[in-house]
């Protein structure tokens, strides 16, 4: 239940966005499917960006729109380096 309460007030944390709203909820959802309860990091290569796509229905080019929508919002912290092919972020939770 502890998990469950954290994962909700992140995703009420998400109302107050005032760009790419939908989008960012869709792929706070992803993550939120995808991380471990901890909020671990996910990777997004070129399998990740094809499963957000994929699941969302999302571009790729939506889909990183959303993520940096949710980093500037701090919902989403980048780990490590991005680089073209790859983007690590894990959900501030």
């Amino acid at each position: 239940m502890q998990d469950f309460a954290r994962w909700s007030r992140w995703f009420e944390c998400a109302l107050a966005l005032k760009r790419e709203k939908t989008r960012a909820l869709a792929a706070m959802a992803w993550i939120a499917a995808h991380a471990g309860s901890d909020g671990s990091a996910i990777e997004l290569n070129a399998d990740g960006w094809a499963s957000l796509s994929d699941e969302t229905g999302m571009t790729a080019e939506e889909g990183k729109a959303a993520l940096d929508a949710l980093i500037a919002e701090g919902l989403v912290t980048a780990v490590g380096q991005e680089t073209q092919d790859r983007l690590v972020v894990r959900a501030v939770i």
